[in-house]
């Protein structure tokens, strides 16, 4: 009976046969030497971790989370400068239109009226006395 350790390697071995994009090339092995020469050429071609191999996870982590953050968080104020740069003189422009309309509205409707009777008529607003 095979072991579990040996049945997860060949199922996949067995994928890695189904799925592979390249055919492998026929070694003939003749004797002991050249077995042993392409065993070594053959560990000296392959680029990629064993299934076997134990991986350290603090070599995989960050080590420098700190450093990491400080360049994330430049990106992000950069990213955030550029975006203002860009949109923020359409808004102001288009804010300080909306806000003209508004004033000149509202001295159409409110202070023209108040002018011009005040031209018709001759009166002026009271001040109020002390």
């Amino acid at each position: 009976m095979m072991s579990q350790e040996d049945d997860v390697i060949t199922q996949a071995d067995a994928l890695m046969r189904r799925h592979r994009s390249f055919v492998a090339r026929v070694v003939e092995v003749a004797n002991e030497e050249t077995t042993v020469a392409a065993a070594h050429n053959a560990e000296n071609d392959v680029d990629f971790p064993v299934l076997t191999e134990v991986v350290d996870a603090p070599e995989t982590a960050p080590r420098d989370s700190e450093a990491l953050l400080a360049t994330l968080r430049a990106d992000v104020e950069n990213e955030l400068s550029a975006w203002l740069v860009e949109v923020l003189p359409a808004a102001v422009a288009n804010a300080s239109q909306n806000i003209l309309t508004e004033l000149d509205a509202k001295a159409r409707h409110t202070l023209l009226p108040h002018l011009l009777e005040i031209l018709n008529n001759g009166t002026t607003r009271k001040e109020p006395t002390p």
